[in-house]
């Protein structure tokens, strides 16, 4: 007698009561609780989670008959960034460092289209999966937001005690720890301004999916995260998350009013910040702001590295020096900061450094006035395209865009892997906390719609 074949499970599908399979949800409860909360502590290890975030997301949607082809949606935004990011290829050519340019060519590229292939399949998956989902995205961005906040409240015991409890902990460089007779006395809050960067990005998208949640203190809980979130970013040394905080708490408060005209209106200061970063770094510079000595050192300093990066831009303004190039020469040491000018004054020498601290300065120096266009168009093309997403949604949306583009516009270097992938994730929560906010049962239908449309008449 011949044996009955052998079922083989689904590991993403679980048996009901009524014998249908069901998705588990476990995976993702742990994958999107773990995301936010590690990615706080240790931010340089987003591009892992983005990795197995997308992963996990789109095998669940082909698993659940979303189909390859159905992944990567020729919308305009995608369209706007793939765009840009082949321009960048092409850049990373005469760089100063080719294969480091194509290496960071290659960074944006694959993070765009996991990005979009991820999004587009988080329409697709089961509601039980989004509903596990969000509430474990939400949990962990708020235990990430609250060690936060006890670090920049306590100097750093925690880093001081894990430090001083595992040496192998201990960093090489003494820049931001204080180290007397092999122990760690001191940690710099300036180490932990990624950690702001990252939980003022997941804030928005926490709070997105926490209002789409049906529970009684739904909004005391709301209020909390805010307030811890707002503790933490505030009490840090890190300017610009406080600035994309309290600009993107103004844009959400206008976008619940006036949501197409803010969102507009954003794509508009967007493009702007393109068009003004060299004359406005100039014009600070001949006004002589690196002088006053009643700013802080540090907005001196962005000063005097804007004014000599816009005068750099004007040698090669059609096409910038190349991608990464401004990091490649640093570390060469062709721009040797001890051999550069300082005229008496000046907080620091002329040079371009690292980077541009402005992600708007640092693209037209390095991908000149071509990658300036091309990456206004995309950016406002993705934040035009946040208004086909649920209206209770958009507002959290712009407001996440807002955040970005504030901390962008005075911060990280445009290329610093951590913070591109960053940025990938908090696009990625946006979209499934705009996916919780639909009513349940809409991916099925989804389903449902789609597969009679393409059935033959």
């Amino acid at each position: 007698m011949d044996e009955p074949p052998i079922e083989r499970r689904d590991p993403y599908m679980a048996i009901g009561a009524g014998g249908e399979r069901k998705p588990k949800s476990g995976l993702f409860t742990s994958l999107f609780f773990l995301a936010p909360l590690i990615t706080a502590i240790v931010p340089r290890l987003s591009p892992a989670f983005l990795a197995l975030i997308a992963l996990t997301v789109i095998v669940a949607a082909l698993r659940q008959g979303l189909r390859w082809r159905e992944l990567l949606e020729p919308s305009a935004a995608f369209l706007g960034c793939f765009a840009f990011s082949i321009y960048v290829y092409v850049n990373a050519s005469w760089a100063w460092n080719p294969s480091a340019g194509f290496a960071k060519a290659a960074l944006l590229f694959g993070v765009i289209l996991a990005v979009f292939a991820t999004t587009t399949a988080i329409k697709a998956i089961n509601d039980q999966q989004v509903r596990s989902a969000t509430i474990a995205f939400a949990a962990g961005a708020f235990l990430g937001a609250s060690y936060l906040a006890l670090e920049l409240l306590t100097d750093g015991a925690v880093m001081r005690l894990a430090m001083n409890t595992i040496p192998a902990l201990q960093p090489d460089n003494t820049k931001h720890v204080a180290i007397v007779d092999g122990a760690v006395t001191r940690v710099s809050m300036n180490k932990l301004n990624q950690n702001v960067t990252t939980i003022m990005l997941n804030a928005w998208p926490a709070m997105l999916m926490l209002s789409a949640a049906a529970f009684r203190y739904r909004c005391g809980t709301i209020a909390l995260f805010l307030a811890v979130s707002a503790v933490a970013i505030f009490v840090s040394e890190h300017d610009s998350s406080q600035l994309a905080l309290l600009g993107s708490i103004v844009v959400l408060a206008l976008a619940w009013k006036w949501h197409r005209w803010v969102v507009r209106g954003l794509a508009v200061i967007w493009c702007l910040g393109f068009a003004l970063a060299v004359p406005v770094a100039q014009l600070a510079y001949d006004e002589g702001l690196h002088l006053q000595e009643s700013l802080p050192n540090s907005y001196r300093a962005r000063v005097i590295l804007w004014g000599y990066t816009a005068q750099k831009v004007l040698e090669h303004p059609l096409l910038g020096v190349g991608v990464n190039t401004t990091r490649e020469r640093d570390n060469a040491g062709v721009n040797d900061r001890h051999k550069a000018p300082r005229p008496e004054g000046f907080v620091m020498p002329r040079t371009t450094a690292h980077h541009s601290h402005s992600m708007f300065l640092q693209t037209w120096y390095e991908l000149g006035a071509i990658g300036a266009v091309l990456f206004s168009i995309a950016g406002a093309l993705v934040v035009l395209g946040t208004t086909t997403l649920p209206r209770n949604a958009q507002p959290f949306a712009a407001a996440t865009f807002a955040a970005f583009a504030v901390i962008a516009a005075f911060a990280w270097g445009m290329w610093q892997t951590w913070w591109i992938c960053a940025i990938a994730l908090a696009a990625v929560y946006v979209c499934l906390a705009a996916r919780a906010s639909l009513p349940a049962g809409h991916s099925a239908a989804a389903k449902e719609t789609g597969s009679q449309q393409k059935a033959p008449a």
